[in-house]
């Protein structure tokens, strides 16, 4: 690369990683993320001597590697394991979180950068004598569904980095072939599905580009390939073969959640091509761009056209039969694909060699997906409603008392009473959890005060979660079923209910109606949080006192 090209690419990169550090801590100690905490709770639990995870939510490349890097802070804040030990390490994280958190949402923003670098490689080298602007990674460096990624500790940003590095030998064994392609590209690919299943639509690369092969090359290579593709998902997540049985459970898992909602296959596609398009958050210029691209693909090259839709289509077709399909971050694995296309597209403009036009592309393209990015760093820094009412009622409700809170990620954080904790420890001592040491930690190293803590109980669908997960979790901690109505909190002896428009609602929940009409005849509303355009952000949260 020369001195100019590396110059472009670091400034690219630095400019990148800048908007995904800016706002990074947002929301810590509490935990608004309702996906972060299950992550870094089960990169914590390996600590306790065992690599096999307690649940296959997610594949484990990803707390794996989360795991390392707390060890090594476990290292450097014990100094060694000789002023602390690993139970006085448990309770720290048990009430300072916010350490293991922003390590993980770091490294997210490393791996999400990072992969721009697999798409400015590939891009280049596609292009004869590798001139003209990285469009591709550009757009990417903006795009505000990464950014968002890049701010949380979840596994959606090392995914993309594997799948960047998978598509970038998929377009080189096309090009050229050779051995060492087929391997890298089966072994990233097969990474990227052991962070995130999401990926496995990207499992079609590795046959098209054998399929669409410029040069002949031995079907082994092929084979190869695939098996290479099985080693790099057994790499990182190793259980998978290990412990067959709770795989498949927790695969069967999500397989059940998605049939617990119906499909609108018309809508969910409309979401799904949007999503397309709005890839690097500029709108219909996008989406323009990449059929652009592909056009001008096809009329000069279309095996590298095919190469570069095919994966798209099948993520369409993936997606649009899973209920969440919708999600942007679902698409994060084709990115690389669509950069491609639109760069493609972008590159006519550059032929005149009028600066104007690039500049007007750029203004068109570019500046929307920047703009995007700037407004969820401000969002992500301003003050929360759950942090205010959690300051609130620790100012103003006595310690000791018993408190109704939603679920963790739309309620207030509140501390648990030491009491609390040790009775949770006996129960998951008994049921052999692996949070039992959490809260003997927790107990041991206690800061003093406290709450005690119930959280409204939700069904699977409620929560849109996998049944099993669900019900791990609500045995680990103290749930209270009050859709028959606050008679059941009066027998658990709670005198305050947090309410939160993220969680329960009789709208949405029709089953808790009986509460909610109980609790807005019966109970005394002591305080509202309501989010401030521009100001505040967070749910609606309303605390009521009630009799005994």
């Amino acid at each position: 690369m020369s001195r100019r090209g590396l110059a472009g690419l670091s400034a690219l990169l630095f400019s990148a990683l800048l908007v995904r550090l800016v706002g990074i801590a947002w929301g810590l100690p509490h935990t608004f993320n309702g996906d972060e905490p299950h992550l870094v709770n089960l990169a914590v639990s390996f600590g306790g001597g065992s690599l096999r995870p307690y649940a296959f939510k997610y594949p484990t490349l990803w707390p794996y590697l989360l795991f390392i890097l707390y060890g090594l802070y476990f290292l450097l804040w014990s100094c060694l394991g000789l002023c602390r030990g690993l139970g006085a390490f448990v309770g720290h994280f048990a009430w300072h979180p916010a350490p293991f958190y922003l390590m993980g949402r770091v490294l997210s923003a490393f791996f999400s950068v990072a992969g721009l670098a697999w798409v400015w490689k590939m891009e280049r080298e596609a292009r004869p004598g590798g001139e003209g602007l990285a469009w591709g990674a550009i757009l990417l460096a903006f795009s505000p569904v990464l950014s968002e990624l890049g701010h949380a500790a979840k596994p959606d940003s090392l995914m993309f980095f594997l799948a960047a590095a998978g598509w970038y030998w998929a377009f080189r064994l096309q090009r050229e072939g050779g051995r060492l392609s087929y391997w890298a590209c089966g072994f990233f690919l097969g990474l990227a599905f052991s962070a995130q299943y999401t990926a496995l639509p990207l499992w079609s690369l590795l046959p098209l580009a054998h399929v669409l092969r410029l040069s002949e090359r031995p079907h082994r290579f092929l084979l190869e390939g695939l098996a290479a593709l099985g080693l790099g998902f057994l790499a990182g997540t190793p259980y998978a073969l290990l412990d067959f049985p709770g795989f498949w459970a927790g695969i069967r898992d999500h397989m059940e959640q998605a049939a617990l909602y119906p499909v609108n296959r018309r809508e969910l596609l409309k979401s799904i091509l949007a999503n397309m398009a709005g890839f690097s958050g500029s709108g219909l210029a996008g989406g323009a761009a990449c059929l652009l691209g592909f056009f001008l693909l096809a009329a000069g090259r279309s095996r590298l056209a095919l190469l570069s839709a095919g994966p798209l289509l099948f993520y369409i077709l993936a997606l649009s039969g899973n209920p969440d399909g919708g999600w942007p971050r679902y698409l994060a694995g084709g990115y690389p694909g669509l950069a491609f296309l639109a760069s493609r597209g972008l590159s006519w403009i550059e032929r005149p060699r009028k600066a104007w036009l690039a500049a007007a592309a750029a203004l068109i393209v570019v500046l929307p997906g920047f703009l995007s990015c700037l407004s969820l760093d401000r969002e992500m820094r301003r003050a929360d409603t759950r942090q205010e009412a959690a300051r609130w009622i620790r100012e103003n409700i006595p310690a000791g008392e018993a408190v109704l809170l939603d679920q963790p990620d739309a309620s207030p954080g509140l501390p648990m009473a030491r009491e609390q904790a040790l009775e949770l420890w006996e129960r998951t001592r008994r049921l052999g959890s692996p949070r039992a040491r959490l809260y003997r930690a927790m107990a041991d190293f206690h800061p003093g005060g406290g709450y005690r803590i119930y959280r409204i109980q939700h069904s699977a669908r409620g929560m849109d979660a996998s049944p099993r997960h669900v019900a791990l979790s609500q045995a680990d901690s103290s749930y209270a079923d009050v859709r028959p109505g606050l008679d059941v909190a009066k027998a658990l002896r709670i005198r305050y209910v947090v309410t939160s428009s993220y969680g329960a609602r009789p709208d949405r929940e029709p089953e808790y109606a009986m509460f909610f009409e109980e609790l807005a005849r019966d109970g005394r509303l002591l305080r509202t949080f309501s989010p401030v355009p521009g100001r505040l952000n967070g749910p609606v949260l309303q605390v009521y006192g009630i009799m005994r």
